[in-house]
């Protein structure tokens, strides 16, 4: 399945997540303002650090061994089979952790309601979510993408419906209870499809671990575990800062230009997850080099293309999107934008340093952007005021690009 097909099957469940999205973040954008999109920030950058930690980061690893050894049965059960109980074990130590910590992390995600109950399903949350990380895993690899669509869709239109609606009957907290009941759901949409389309014979998971495979699996936690974790260490610091700065309101507007980044990324970023890894795992050098010039082909425009749109109708997405409560965005969308436009092609080479799991350098990469974007941030923003932000996240990017090329120069410039 090459770049353009896997594009279109894509499109579909991105069209529809988009439609959703836009529809629950105006709801959200609405009734909870700046303040309350910067909670949801934060505890959004806490279950993404606690679903990679549950499930030990091995999801790369996952969607390349399966890709290599679908045609193994042998492999193939000492691959899945070590990959689900790697997830259960981890998933449960980390669960264990947040109660222990439930006042601490209470603290952190700044709830002030009493949140007993709230820890309890939110440790249920992050093993459901685990579990459905590798059945999605799973099924990339072997590409069921149609499935994979599938579930996507259904998951994400249940979840927007069950966030507006406790959005608009209990504000905030509705919010920060949704997004955690979410993860149960999408992992019972997951079960109910796999029990009707059967994509691969469940037993395989139940076999036993196989040592071999795990430490292989581990070279990807490493990497899985360091993106998130940088991206999530650096956007938190950021954010403070400008909240210190400046209020909430600023910070919100920060968060909420995430927010609108992710939407119009989400079908390049649905796109790549299907077909990066599971096809550069399986190239030479040479060919190699020809896919990613191939995909530049197709990613530049259509990126310079939605960016330009965005910018161009910026007042009328503001609006619609979110409220006139975030109009603080016109100071820091040029920038960012900008930004977006590098990132997406910065994402196609980190995707080759997973994919051939080049874990020093990845992490190297990772560190190296985090660091920078803080940096830059802290003398930007007290250079040029909130618009420096996005000058720093500009400028980050075009650092990390240029230093991923000259690394990558052998496969992609030197003949």
């Amino acid at each position: 399945m090459n770049f353009i097909r896997t594009s279109l099957y894509s499109g579909v469940s991105t069209a529809i997540s988009l439609l959703v999205r836009l529809i629950s973040n105006k709801i959200i954008a609405v009734y909870l303002g700046t303040s309350g999109i910067f909670l949801l920030g934060q505890l959004k950058d806490f279950l993404r650090l606690s679903n990679v930690i549950s499930g030990f980061g091995i999801e790369n690893g996952i969607i390349k061994y399966t890709s290599e050894f679908q045609k193994s049965d042998e492999e193939l059960r000492k691959i899945l089979s070590t990959s689900f109980r790697t997830h259960l074990f981890f998933s449960l130590i980390f669960c264990i952790l947040i109660l222990i910590f439930k006042n601490t992390i209470a603290e952190y995600l700044l709830l002030d309601f009493d949140s007993k109950f709230y820890f309890l399903i939110l440790s249920i949350s992050v093993i459901s979510f685990s579990i459905h990380t590798l059945l999605m895993s799973i099924i990339n690899g072997i590409k069921k993408i149609k499935l994979y669509v599938t579930i996507n869709i259904v998951s994400v239109v249940i979840s927007a419906i069950l966030m507006i609606i406790l959005v608009l009957k209990y504000a905030i907290i509705g919010a920060l209870y949704a997004l955690i009941i979410n993860q149960i759901i999408t992992l019972l949409v997951t079960l109910i499809l796999f029990y009707i389309y059967k994509p691969f014979n469940f037993s395989l998971l139940f076999s036993d671990f196989n040592f071999k495979y795990f430490k292989k699996l581990s070279a990807f936690s490493v990497m899985a575990i360091t993106g998130p974790t940088c991206l999530i260490i650096s956007t938190f610091i950021v954010r403070y800062y400008i909240s210190d700065k400046f209020d909430t309101n600023f910070a919100g507007s920060w968060e909420a230009m995430w927010r609108i980044s992710a939407i119009y990324l989400l079908f390049l970023i649905s796109t790549f997850k299907f077909y990066l890894i599971p096809t550069f795992s399986k190239l030479n050098s040479e060919n190699l080099k020809n896919e990613v010039f191939k995909i530049w082909k197709v990613v530049i425009p259509i990126i310079i293309v939605i960016t330009a749109g965005v910018y161009l109708l910026r007042d009328i997405i503001i609006t619609v999107l979110l409220s006139n409560e975030f109009f603080l965005i016109n100071e820091i969308i040029f920038f960012h934008l900008l930004g977006d436009i590098i990132k997406i092609n910065c994402w196609v080479l980190g995707n080759i340093l997973i994919s051939k799991a080049d874990t020093k350098a990845f992490v190297f990469f990772q560190i190296e952007w985090s660091v920078i974007f803080m940096i830059l941030s802290y003398f930007l923003i007290n250079a040029y005021g909130f618009w420096g932000v996005s000058l720093a996240y500009f400028i980050t990017y075009i650092i990390h690009f240029t230093l991923l090329n000259f690394h990558l120069r052998k496969l992609l410039w030197i003949k």
